[in-house]
């Protein structure tokens, strides 16, 4: 699977923390801009310049709200770089701004379209196993967080199930470890790591994991699922679940 854009010239970062390149160089951002740059990033469309003042400074008077919306698109300007463009009202990024979160969607997309092509090159397992801004705690980016961690933990389950399906269990496992990891509560994602264990002949950490999810879950007032279980018990005889 060939990721396109990863070499680009100006680039932007979203996942896994705040960043912008330019070629080699990291270019440092005020916290402010750095949130105005996120924000249009995160709507992937035209952003109305007072629909963006209101949304980033939403506890002050409009007029405070819209002085500090200019402060942070002249900050924008310092660097010398065309990051940010405001045309009709409406704010958009730069076309030759590369996002990595364009990137990974796209990247969602083609595995929902044809799987996984044979595997994955690096770059683009980082792409999916990078929470989106963490750490950024505003209003606006919470409901971005949560959509973006389902999304991509259920294109890594999709991605375990085609690495089963075509026999490369050791990617399943990593893979299904890497959605777990996401959301170490997650039962499917659980059932899916435990199968892969099982696919390569690996019994014994397949009870393990089962033994760690299930106190994980015990400490919540939960527990597996019966469908989980079951594959457990299936493979561990007379299992003993107390």
């Amino acid at each position: 699977m060939t990721l396109v854009g990863a070499s680009a010239q100006l680039r932007m970062n979203v996942l896994g923390g705040f960043s912008l390149h330019v070629a080699d160089r990291t270019v440092h951002l005020p916290r402010t801009a750095q949130r105005l740059l996120a924000f249009v990033a995160l709507q992937r469309r035209p952003v109305p310049r007072d629909h963006l003042a209101f949304a980033l400074w939403p506890d002050g008077t409009e007029t405070h709200a819209h002085g500090s919306l200019r402060t942070a698109l002249f900050e924008l300007r310092r660097p010398g770089h065309d990051l940010l463009r405001v045309t009709g009202g409406n704010a958009h990024l730069a076309p030759g701004l590369v996002v990595d979160l364009e990137e990974m969607l796209r990247l969602v997309d083609l595995i929902r379209a044809d799987g996984d092509h044979g595997g994955l090159a690096a770059v683009e397992r980082d792409l999916l196993e990078a929470d989106l801004l963490p750490g950024w705690y505003d209003d606006w980016v919470i409901g971005h967080q949560e959509r973006h961690r389902e999304l991509r933990i259920q294109t890594l389950e999709r991605l375990c199930l085609a690495h089963l399906a075509a026999g490369r269990y050791a990617d399943a496992v990593s893979t299904g470890s890497a959605a777990l990891g996401a959301d170490p509560t997650r039962d499917s994602s659980a059932r899916l790591i435990i199968a892969a264990h099982v696919a390569t002949g690996n019994d014994a950490q397949a009870i393990v994991l089962y033994r760690r999810f299930e106190d994980r879950l015990r400490e919540l007032g939960l527990a597996p699922s019966a469908r989980t279980t079951a594959l457990i018990t299936s493979i561990a005889g007379t299992l003993t679940l107390a």
